[in-house]
């Protein structure tokens, strides 16, 4: 769990039948005006980021030499993986993973990025029809398993726990968020354990994750329980300042701003649109398919909220 920061543990959904009791609670400490929030969420995410800073100075363990091949083939599928654009694509990244997994079936690295390429295959799948939806839960089982499979060997891996909130959170998504809602805690317990490790891991992916919940659950939900999503801002607002040139914390703060629906908000989530828009996706190595996924967003996004097309407004 993250302690004495954002910390989201869903404990009772009121469903007018009266069967399913959860509470959705995200505890941030205990803070009575929103403005003392905010600044306990903004010094909360400048320890995580030194957290995360110490973490990558740390040297990393000494391979076997299976994990040192395997390690290899996993930069291979790192870099076809950065490119992919299409299922084609990322089928080629997905073979160098399972050649990565027969070379060292020990090595949690190995399995998380299996897990990590059949779901990012996924985005690229169809969705429409029962049969189409048959197919992704299918690549999102094994997806699953390959994450699981990671954290037998390690249960602190980041990428096997990352990875596993980030296909459980896709499943939910894909039903009635009510429905789907009984999976959180499982997501929050995951990306606890992400933040323990390497909070602003894959530039800040948890905070992200939180932030989707906040602006996926009905904003009476969380009002509810005292808390709203402004309270993610700060976070988001130190993973853009570590990392400038990914883009998803750009759009995923533009849509906490949308969620918040006042009009001077309104322009600071234009405003972030335009930074994805106007920028080189290619500037971060390793993301560059992400990045233009983020933009091709960014460009649905800006149309939705000013029903024109970039850049007129």
């Amino acid at each position: 769990m993250i302690k004495k920061g954002i910390t989201m543990l869903v404990k009772r959904l009121l469903v007018k039948a009266g069967l399913i009791l959860l509470i959705c609670s995200i505890s941030i400490a205990g803070f009575a005006q929103e403005d003392e929030r905010i600044e306990k969420a903004k010094a909360e995410a400048e320890v995580y980021a030194q957290r995360s800073l110490e973490a990558r100075k740390k040297p990393p363990r000494k391979l076997s030499t299976e994990e040192e091949q395997a390690a290899l083939v996993i930069k291979k599928a790192e870099a076809l993986n950065a490119e992919a654009d299409c299922v084609k694509d990322e089928d080629e990244a997905i073979a160098l993973y399972r050649q990565a997994v027969r070379i060292a079936p020990n090595y949690d690295q190995s399995w998380s990025g299996l897990g990590m390429a059949l779901w990012n295959r996924t985005n690229f799948m169809p969705r429409s029809t029962k049969e189409e939806k048959a197919e992704l839960q299918k690549v999102l089982s094994e997806a699953k398993q390959a994450c699981q499979k990671a954290l037998e060997i390690d249960p602190m891996s980041p990428g096997g726990n990352y990875w596993l909130s980030n296909i459980l959170l896709t499943e939910a998504r894909m039903g009635n968020w009510l429905k789907g809602a009984v999976i959180l805690p499982t997501i929050f317990k995951l990306t606890d354990k992400v933040a323990t490790v390497d909070p602003y891991y894959e530039h800040g992916a948890v905070f992200r994750t939180y932030a989707i919940v906040l602006t996926t659950v009905p904003t009476w939900l969380s009002a509810r329980f005292g808390f709203t999503p402004e309270i993610i801002l700060p976070y988001l607002d130190k993973g853009i300042e570590l990392s400038p040139d990914y883009f998803g914390n750009y759009t995923t703060r533009a849509g906490v701003y949308l969620k918040v629906g006042n009009d001077p908000d309104k322009q600071k989530a234009l405003k972030d649109l335009e930074f994805v828009l106007t920028h080189d996706p290619d500037k971060l190595e390793g993301y560059q398919a992400d990045n233009r996924a983020r933009q091709k967003e960014a460009r649905q996004t800006w149309k939705q909220t000013t029903g024109k097309d970039y850049p007129a407004r």
